[in-house]
C-alpha cells in the first residue's frame, strides 16, 4: 500500500507498520494499524454506541463514575484550549467538545482509527453550522505513528478521553509526544483529558466502570496515573499545566521542547 502523500478532506493515510515489535497489524479501510490499537477504537464502530456516547460517557459516567462534570470542567478547559488558525482533534468520539466550542477562525483536522466517529463529527460540525464541508479535513490515522508531512502546522491540539484507551503503560502512550509536539506552531497548546487508575479515588460506580472498560478491550489505564503524565509532558513541552478533578487528569502544554 502507498502512502498518501497529500491531506485533503476525506483523506485517508495510509502508514504500513515499521515496527516490527508491534506487528501484527489488521488493516481497517486501507489503513495499516497495529491490533492492540484498533481493540480499544472497534468499540466506536458501533452506530448504537455513538448514538449514547454523549448521554452516557460524557454525562453519566463523567459525572457520578469519574466525578468530573463535562460542562463544569472539561468543556471549559477544551473551549480554553482551542486556537484560530489549524486546530487538530485527535479521537473525535462524536464531535461533543468541538461541536459546543467556539470555532469562528478556525479550520479543524479530525484524526480517529474510526472512520464511523469521523463521519459523525463530521456531519456533526455541518449540521451545527460549525464549519463549512471545505474548512474540515478527515485523517483516519494511527496516533501512535507520526503524522502524514503533509499536514500543517497547528496552532492546537486536543486529546480528550483518548490516552486512557491506547494501549500500554504510561510511557508507550506518551510517545506519541515526541512527535505530535513537532506539528504545533512555535506559539501552539495541546490539550487533553484522560481518566486514571491509580492515585485517584475511585467510587463503587467508577471502578464497575474501569473494570468493564478493561476487561473488554476499551481501557488500558490501571496503571495510568497523574504523576507520570506530568513528568512526561514536562519532559517534551517547557511550560505544562495540570490538574485532577476526581478520576480525570486535565493538562495542557506549550512550547516544545525540541
Amino acid at each position: 500500500m502507498a502512502v498518501t502523500s497529500t491531506l485533503t478532506r476525506r483523506s485517508i493515510a495510509v502508514l504500513p507498520l515499521t515496527d516490527k515489535a508491534t506487528q501484527p497489524s489488521k488493516p481497517i479501510g486501507e489503513v495499516s494499524i497495529s491490533e492492540a490499537s484498533a481493540q480499544g477504537a472497534a468499540m466506536y464502530s458501533r452506530s448504537w454506541l455513538l448514538t449514547i456516547y454523549d448521554w452516557w460517557v460524557l454525562g453519566i459516567v463523567s459525572t457520578y463514575a469519574w466525578a468530573c462534570s463535562v460542562p463544569q470542567y472539561t468543556l471549559p478547559w477544551f473551549r480554553s484550549n482551542v486556537r484560530k488558525g489549524q486546530h487538530l482533534d485527535i479521537g473525535v468520539g462524536t464531535g461533543y467538545y468541538l461541536a459546543n466550542t467556539d470555532l469562528t477562525g478556525t479550520q479543524v483536522t479530525l484524526t480517529d482509527l474510526n472512520q464511523d466517529a469521523l463521519d459523525a463529527t463530521e456531519e456533526r460540525l455541518i449540521n451545527a453550522g460549525k464549519a463549512k464541508v471545505d474548512e474540515i479535513q478527515c485523517l483516519q490515522h494511527d496516533i501512535t505513528r507520526p503524522l502524514p508531512s503533509s499536514c500543517p502546522k497547528f496552532n492546537s491540539i486536543s486529546m480528550y478521553y483518548l490516552l486512557h484507551c491506547m494501549p500500554g503503560p504510561v510511557p508507550a502512550k506518551t510517545a506519541v509526544f515526541s512527535h505530535l509536539k513537532h506539528t504545533l506552531t512555535a506559539d501552539g497548546v495541546i490539550s487533553g483529558a484522560s481518566i486514571m487508575g491509580k492515585d485517584v479515588q475511585h467510587n463503587l460506580f467508577g471502578r464497575l466502570v474501569m473494570m468493564y472498560g478493561n476487561w473488554n478491550g476499551m481501557f488500558d489505564n490501571r496503571a495510568d496515573n497523574a504523576a507520570d503524565f506530568d513528568e512526561a509532558l514536562r519532559e517534551h513541552f517547557e511550560e505544562v499545566e495540570t490538574q485532577v478533578r476526581g478520576a480525570i487528569f486535565l493538562w495542557r502544554a506549550s512550547k516544545p521542547k525540541m
